[in-house]
């Protein structure tokens, strides 16, 4: 009798234990983008941080926010750099809490921020994630670093839940090729306009520009948090005429003004790109309409007659 309840009581903690380890474990993530990453991968939820269309540049966190994030199993963020909200509740996190932090670890092909947002020609050479320096941060914009992204995640994630590896693997390839077939339509979709020069409202989008062999050749802000001074704007107006700029690109986070000065008296369109998915409802698709629209609004300010 006893060595039957000792086998009974043993059935019972390992069930226990199964069924804990089976639990679907809850993910934050804080940009749309990685969220929409994400939602591919896994087959849950996964909470949103910046679902009411800021900029992660100011944004700032809610009480209801940091309930996210204190009731998660595992937070993903990208890096400090960019998500600068993130470094209060990571020093305050407990430590059941598993953090996955992407740049630094996700063996992306980085490249290096460009200095004095009226930048000439420069290269574009990939740069592994060891090297020194400081890097673009805004790397979902690239369809390679996505491909490696996705299998960085698939990696983690199952360390976290290894019963739920080969759900994560079969998710992952099939997100894989629609994401290499995108980058093809893109391809064909821009090839014709990859010439023309224009401006960005902040530098955000050289991974996609890498991608596409597109020609930025400035940006108006040094800093999405600073709006830019009077000298700022007369250095961009002398490169709009130097360049022969076709069109500056505003972003529906910041103030629309900015652009309509800087383009007042030249020969310059206005346009829009959006690196974040604005107006986008977050999921599964957003990431794909995320890319759509940056070749779509590309093409239609930079085609002639656009």
């Amino acid at each position: 009798m006893k060595y039957l309840c000792t086998f009974i009581l043993t059935i019972i903690i390992l069930n226990f234990t199964l069924i804990a380890n089976s639990k679907e474990k809850k993910i934050v993530t804080t940009i749309k983008p990685i969220h929409s990453i994400l939602l591919n991968i896994v087959d849950s939820d996964v909470e949103l941080l910046l679902n009411n269309n800021s900029s992660p540049h100011d944004f700032k966190l809610k009480p209801s926010d940091m309930k996210k994030i204190t009731d998660a199993d595992v937070l993903i963020y990208i890096d400090e750099s960019i998500e600068s909200f993130i470094e209060r509740p990571l020093n305050a996190l407990d430590e059941n809490i598993k953090t996955i932090k992407i740049l630094g670890n996700a063996n992306l092909s980085l490249l290096p921020i460009r200095e004095g947002g009226v930048w000439e020609e420069e290269a574009h050479g990939d740069h592994h994630e060891h090297n020194h320096g400081s890097f673009d941060a805004h790397i979902w914009l690239g369809s390679k670093n996505v491909i490696k992204l996705t299998k960085f995640f698939v990696k983690e994630l199952s360390k976290i839940s290894p019963d739920k590896k080969n759900i994560y693997k079969a998710n992952a390839k099939e997100f894989i090729k629609k994401v290499s077939n995108k980058n093809k339509e893109l391809a064909k979709e821009l090839i014709n306009i990859n010439s023309e020069p224009y401006i960005v409202f902040h530098d955000a989008y050289q991974y996609f520009e890498a991608d596409y062999n597109l020609n930025s050749v400035g940006s108006i802000s040094l800093n999405p948090e600073i709006s830019p001074t009077p000298k700022r704007i007369k250095e961009i107006k002398a490169k709009i005429e130097k360049d022969s700029v076709v069109c500056l690109f505003r972003e529906p986070q910041f103030p629309s003004r900015i652009v309509q000065t800087v383009i007042q008296e030249t020969n310059a369109k206005e346009g829009e790109l959006d690196p974040l998915g604005f107006d986008l409802n977050p999921g599964k698709n957003l990431y794909f309409e995320l890319v759509t629209n940056l070749s779509k609004n590309l093409r239609e300010c930079l085609s002639n007659g656009g």
